[in-house]
């Protein structure tokens, strides 16, 4: 058995453990970042890179490799309503020049574990099987490869191995919230035609709150995934596969999907979203991303908040002792995501609900430029938080109601 010590064992290479790893390295502490897969590997996700989690690649140095494998930034927004009105919004922020970008997973998390490993030790192939412990401490991690077994012993374990994580499973943390957590589907479709620079948008009536999206991912290739709370289609007749495959049989896709080949198969995953009442710490561990079910709940995207929160947990690591993680982690991470923020999304979602209030505002913003304007606010960073609190005021549909 082999046997290695270090200050940081981090459990999964993903975005939340390659950032975790990157960034307790830059504080000083030797970190060994584990991954049952080989990479590059493919990873199912709808390959949103939001404009916050453009910022940590700059920061962790990884920016201009991703951005040389990206054809090109997204600059324009379709949303379509239940009804099928459309609008166009423009994603430009004066606040930050960073772009959002649509990259396919095997290339942005290739790119942070090439970057981890001139930082870190690395193991590849390397399935944890289980935690270690020091009567209530964890002390690390046992682990198993192709070559045989072997263990890691760290002042602190991380686990950020998705939201399946053996970690807090091992720990007894882990739970399935079917009212919470949402689920999604992602197939790849080579020849669909899209927009340059613009990613959709649809709401269906079949999926709400949920929504069906189509990201160009360059190559001619684009993402199509659908997503919805778990409990509505525990609701619904059928799988999540099929619900994806009827989506794309209705009329206002039928015809454009007529003819474009899908690669491969229609893949789907969980998406485990916020609860603020979660044990995410203990003495000596963390959970980071989706370990932690930080996936935004009304947008779905998880990438921002996974890079976050291991910049959050290298601090708390590098400034407090194990037995103070309990306290600090949650703390520090909340008050860094806005907890605020996260409940006005929950809240959001639940709006989402009503095709005939999409269908509204959808309405009003493609025959109003001021609306389509407050809308484009929402994607922006001064604006946005302030943009979305007036969505869930019915102050607001009246004033909408008003104007002609």
């Amino acid at each position: 058995m082999k046997r290695r010590s270090c200050d940081i064992a981090v459990v999964g290479a993903g975005p939340a453990g390659s950032a975790t790893a990157l960034y307790a390295a830059r504080a000083g502490l030797d970190v060994v970042l584990l991954d049952r897969h080989t990479f590059p590997r493919d990873k199912i996700c709808g390959d949103a890179v939001a404009r916050k989690s453009v910022a940590h690649l700059r920061e962790l140095g990884v920016l201009d490799r991703v951005r040389a494998d990206v054809h090109e930034p997204i600059g324009r927004a379709l949303l379509a309503s239940p009804r099928g009105d459309a609008i166009e919004v423009d994603l430009s922020s004066p606040e930050t020049p960073d772009p959002h970008l649509v990259c396919r997973r095997e290339i942005l998390d290739n790119a942070l574990v090439e970057a981890a490993r001139s930082r870190c030790t690395v193991l590849e192939g390397a399935r944890v099987t289980d935690v270690l412990r020091d009567g209530s401490r964890v002390t690390g991690v046992s682990f198993a490869t192709r070559e045989g077994t072997g263990e890691v012993h760290a002042r602190a374990v991380v686990g950020a191995d998705g939201f399946d994580s053996v970690v807090a499973r091992r720990l007894g943390l882990y739970r399935h919230d079917s009212a919470r957590w949402c689920v999604a589907t992602r197939g790849y479709y080579r020849g669909l035609d899209v927009a340059p620079r613009t990613v959709e948008i649809h709401f269906l009536r079949e999926s709400l709150p949920g929504f069906l999206w189509i990201f160009p991912t360059g190559d001619g290739i684009a993402n199509v995934g659908l997503g919805i709370v778990h409990a509505e289609l525990k609701k619904r007749r059928g799988g999540l596969r099929e619900m994806h495959e009827a989506a794309l049989a209705l009329p206002r896709f039928r015809e454009r999907f007529r003819g474009v080949e899908r690669i491969g198969n229609v893949h789907g995953w969980n998406l485990p979203t916020p609860d603020v009442s979660r044990t995410i710490a203990g003495n000596g561990f963390l959970l980071t991303g989706d370990a932690a079910g930080l996936v935004d709940p009304f947008s779905g995207e998880g990438i921002g908040n996974a890079l976050d929160s291991g910049q959050v947990a290298a601090e708390v690591m590098r400034d407090v002792p194990p037995e103070a993680f309990a306290l600090e982690y949650p703390a520090r991470l909340w008050r860094a995501l806005d907890g605020g923020e996260i409940a006005l999304h929950y809240r959001l979602r639940r709006l989402a609900r009503h095709a005939g209030l999409i269908d509204f505002i959808v309405g009003r913003a493609a025959a109003r430029p001021d609306v389509l304007e407050w809308i484009r606010r929402m994607t922006a960073a001064r604006d946005a938080v302030a943009s979305k609190r007036a969505l869930v005021s019915p102050l607001t549909y009246a004033r909408l109601l008003l104007r002609r």
